[in-house]
Parts: structure tokens; C-alpha cells; sequence
């Protein structure tokens, strides 16, 4: 992803120094405050609806990066900023346009996200107020910048220019209610805004990403718009880092396999598209397979000139989307 920043000490302005005219395409600050209303009880957060997370994925793919969280899925620490279910806010342009957002809660709003449309529901652009966080040793919480100098990251499809989505810099200073409370030098101020180009077609893992061992002709059924979640080999695993070298299966994995033998090699992927896109997807991928289930778990068994292979796919919640686990029994 490419990016583009835009220093802004103290409050944010419109950016005006990238000399293009805004006109009616957003409003000033009181104006904007007019035009927001809450969302009254929604059935389900902005993280979990199927449409919304499908239009972020469209846009940002399975990039990562340091936002609210340091170097991991850029559309789940999106997707984690409007995580809120109290707290949606849309927002109506003169234009037609819409602006939808909430927040993280559990940061009060430091962390929050939204949604600029076009009168049609196309997502235009997304926006995030973040502390460029980085990971740090150990399990401590990641290293943050001050929230006085919090970034706005405006995430644009190919093409788009950075001044169509000024919206989103004035959604970006309005405060939610706890931030705005606080004493003014403590007050969350926007220090940056950075507009970054989104590569939504980059694939979320690389052949590295295979574990060794893994039958070439297995290759197809790894969805390639999708993250890596984990890997085995040997009986060892290899990733996550964290995880490498230990066994395969847990006590508790083995006992309830009984005799039945672990896999030579598999690897475990995450997609966050819609589950039973993903089982009509795999109905395709893994034709002639045996398939047995049901409504969040899914499992196919097949076989090829490699050996017999397993492809299951497990929906635990609507918001951490399918993982699908290809495992391989190699034939000796």
C-alpha cells in the first residue's frame, strides 16, 4: 500500500494546502454535527454485518499493517475500531454521500473507524483514527503514539483522489463523548492524516507461507484472498511463530482423535467472506469429495494421487470469520 501524509499539528483542517476546491462535496464542523444521527438499535455491530465486511475487505484485501494493532489483518483492526454497537453514527452529505461509523469501545473512541459512501452505497473511502501502534517483545500491550498526536489513515481504492474523502477529516475531530470530557491537554488531537492507496488484489499469504511437505496438487484449495492463520509439518508446528516446534495436536486434540492418525502436513487459513460462500466456493475447489456437516462446520474428504486429504471449514462466531484447514495423510 502506498501512502501519502499530510502533518497537521493541532486540530485538522481540511487539508486546503492540497489546493483543490472542496465546494459541496463536505461540510463544516456544525454542520456535520447537524447532519449525524444515531443508528437506534441496530440487529448486529458494523464489524459483524455481512455487507459491511464485505465492502472492507473489498477495499483494503488482506494487507497488513500498524494501525491500532502492530502488523496484523489491516481490515480486522478496522473492523475492531467500529466494533461498537452503541455508538453508530451516520451522517447525510448535501451531495447524497453518507458517512457511517462507530468506535472501539474498549477505548473509549481513541480507536475508531468509519465509512464514506456514495449516494448509490459504493464505498468511497474508509477512514481510522489510529496510534501508528507498533508490536513490542513479549505479551505487553503494543507501543502507541500519545493520544495527542493521534493519525487519521484514509484508506482510497486505485485512482481515487485524497481530497474526496475531506468527510472523513471532519468526522475524524469529532470527538466521542468520554475523549471529549477530558481535560483539553489531554484531549485527543489528530497530529496527522495520512491517505494510504489500497492493493486490495494482493494475495493474504505467500508460498513461503506453505509448510514443507504440503502436496503440490492440494495448492488450488488454498483460498489466495485469505490470511494465515497456522501451519504443521511432522508432527511439529511451524506457525504461528509462537507456536513452533511444538506438537502438532494437544493432549486434548489427540484424545478426542482417538487412533486416528494426525495429518503429515497441514495448513490453516482465515477468510472473512460469507460462510457458505465459502462452502460453495470449496463445493467447487474440492469436487468428488465427501462432504459432511453442518451449519458452521463443514468438513470435505477426498483423495488424489498424493493421498487423502480433509478440507474443513469452521464458522465459531459471525465476527472472526471461516477458517479452513486443508490437511494432507500423505500415501506411504
Amino acid at each position: 500500500m502506498n501512502s501519502r501524509t499530510c502533518s497537521l499539528f493541532s486540530l485538522l483542517s481540511l487539508c486546503a494546502a492540497l489546493g483543490a476546491p472542496l465546494h459541496a462535496q463536505t461540510l463544516d464542523d456544525a454542520a456535520f454535527v447537524a447532519a449525524t444521527v444515531p443508528v437506534p438499535s441496530p440487529p448486529l455491530r458494523l464489524s459483524e454485518h455481512p455487507q459491511i465486511r464485505a465492502d472492507v475487505l473489498k477495499l483494503l484485501g488482506y494487507a497488513r499493517g500498524s494501525y491500532t494493532q502492530g502488523h496484523v489483518l489491516i481490515a480486522r483492526q478496522v473492523l475492531d475500531a467500529m466494533h461498537s454497537l452503541d455508538d453508530i453514527q451516520r451522517t447525510t452529505l448535501p451531495d447524497g454521500r453518507s458517512v457511517l461509523a462507530s468506535i472501539d469501545a474498549g477505548t473509549h473512541g481513541a480507536q475508531r473507524a468509519a465509512m464514506l459512501f456514495d449516494p448509490q452505497r459504493k464505498l468511497l473511502a474508509l477512514g481510522l483514527v489510529n496510534g501508528h501502534c507498533q508490536p513490542v517483545p513479549g505479551d505487553d500491550a503494543p507501543a502507541c503514539l500519545p493520544a495527542t498526536h493521534a493519525v487519521l489513515t484514509v484508506f482510497l481504492p486505485p485512482g481515487a483522489q485524497d481530497e474526496m474523502a475531506a468527510p472523513l477529516l471532519v468526522w475524524a475531530r469529532q470527538l466521542p463523548p468520554m475523549l471529549a470530557r477530558a481535560a483539553p491537554e489531554q484531549r485527543q488531537g489528530i497530529a496527522a492524516v495520512e491517505y494510504v492507496t489500497t492493493r486490495p488484489g494482493q494475495p493474504g499469504w505467500a508460498a513461503s507461507d506453505v509448510p514443507p511437505g504440503f502436496p503440490a496438487s492440494l495448492l488450488h484449495l488454498l483460498l489466495p484472498n485469505a490470511q494465515l492463520c497456522g501451519s504443521a509439518s511432522g508432527g511439529k508446528r511451524i506457525a504461528p511463530a509462537g507456536l513452533a516446534g511444538l506438537p502438532m495436536r494437544t493432549p486434548a486434540e489427540q484424545a478426542q482423535a482417538g487412533d486416528a492418525p494426525p495429518p503429515d502436513t497441514d495448513i490453516t487459513l482465515r477468510s472473512y467472506a460469507d460462510f457458505h460462500w465459502v462452502l460453495n466456493t470449496y463445493a467447487k475447489l474440492a469436487k468428488g469429495a465427501q462432504v459432511k456437516g453442518y451449519d458452521d462446520k463443514v468438513v470435505f474428504t477426498g483423495s488424489d494421487a498424493s493421498g487423502r486429504y480433509t478440507v474443513t471449514l469452521r464458522e465459531p462466531d459471525k465476527e472472526n470469520g471461516v477458517f479452513i484447514t486443508v490437511a494432507s495423510w500423505l500415501n506411504k
